[in-house]
């Protein structure tokens, strides 16, 4: 059986960070990390927990992202462990983290946030150096 999402708000709280519940099962927090502030959203299922940072990165000047971003976003997928990349609808870079509902506890809702948290700072340079990289080869 997953967590209900009384014990999300009690898991916020143990861990000391303040969220916005949206809705009964949609929350939102922030954190400022080395490379910028990061709006985290988590909503919960029947079946997943899911948290994601989107946008991670907005879709440059109304383009779609070029090669040199979408390598970077599937090189991290390679070297990343728990989170993954991806490219919305909207075509914005998101990082998130899902698990199952079934036995989630409050380690690993801190699993989730400490991934977050590690890759969005530790991808950023890395990620906006391909971004850049993208725009110059349009000019």
């Amino acid at each position: 059986m997953g967590p209900a999402a009384e014990d999300i708000a009690g898991y916020f709280d143990s861990y000391g960070w303040k969220y916005v519940r949206q809705e009964p099962s949609i929350f939102r927090t922030a954190f400022t990390g080395e490379t910028g502030r990061y709006e985290v959203w988590l909503k919960v299922t029947d079946t997943w927990v899911f948290f994601c940072i989107n946008p991670y990165v907005q879709k440059p000047g109304g383009q779609a992202h070029g090669p040199s971003t979408l390598h970077a976003v599937l090189r991290a997928n390679h070297e990343v462990n728990l989170a993954k990349f991806a490219v919305d609808d909207d075509g914005d870079v998101s990082l998130s983290v899902e698990l199952p509902a079934d036995g989630f506890r409050y380690t690993h809702f801190c699993d989730a946030l400490t991934a977050l948290a590690h890759y969005a700072d530790g991808w950023r340079p890395r990620i906006d150096a391909a971004v850049a990289a993208d725009r110059a080869e349009i000019v």
